[in-house]
C-alpha cells in the first residue's frame, strides 16, 4: 500500500522514507479466514443477515482499515507511526532518542501468521513507548532500524 499522502504531510525538508510497512499480510489472511468460518456458520445456521453483515464489517476492517490506519515508516532521520483513519495521530521518534528495541513473537503468530511485535523504547520512562503489532518479519525490521540508527549516529 502506498502511504505517500500520509508521509507528505509529515516529512521535513531533506527527509526521505527508507522503509514503510503496516500490519502483516499473514495476520490479515488468517483473521479473514477465521471471520469467513464464523460467518459461514452463522449463515448455515439460518442467521443469514447477521452473518452477512458481520462478514462485510470485518472484511472492511481487516482488508482496508487495519492497513490504512496503521502506517509505519523509517526515514533517514526518525520513525513515523501514523494511527487512525478519520481521526488520526502521528508519533515521531528521532533515532537518537531510542534506547532499546524489543521483539516479541507469540507462538501462534510466529507459526501461523509469521508476524510479531516490535517494541520501541526511548529515554525518560521505563514503559514501552511504541508498540507495532503484527508486523511481518520483525527481526528484519529491527535490522533495518538498527542500520538506520547507526547511520544517524555517524552523522552526529
Amino acid at each position: 500500500m502506498n502511504y505517500k499522502k500520509i508521509w507528505d504531510k509529515t516529512l521535513s525538508i531533506n527527509e526521505k522514507i527508507e522503509h514503510e510497512f503496516s500490519i502483516g499480510q499473514g495476520y490479515i489472511f488468517w483473521a479473514m479466514f477465521l471471520v469467513s468460518i464464523l460467518c459461514a456458520i452463522l449463515i448455515f445456521s439460518k442467521i443469514i443477515y447477521l452473518g452477512f453483515l458481520i462478514f462485510l464489517f470485518l472484511s472492511f476492517y481487516f482488508l482496508f482499515y487495519l492497513k490504512i490506519a496503521n502506517a509505519y515508516a523509517f526515514t533517514n532521520k526518525r520513525i513515523l507511526i501514523h494511527r487512525g483513519y478519520l481521526s488520526t495521530g502521528v508519533i515521531s521518534i528521532e533515532y537518537s532518542k531510542i534506547t532499546d528495541v524489543r521483539i516479541y513473537e507469540p507462538f501462534i503468530h510466529k507459526i501461523f501468521t509469521q508476524t510479531g511485535n516490535l517494541y520501541i523504547n526511548t529515554a525518560g520512562t521505563p514503559e514501552i513507548e511504541v508498540s507495532l503489532y503484527h508486523v511481518d518479519n520483525p527481526y528484519k525490521l529491527k535490522q533495518i532500524l538498527d542500520n538506520l540508527i547507526s547511520k544517524g549516529g555517524d552523522q552526529l
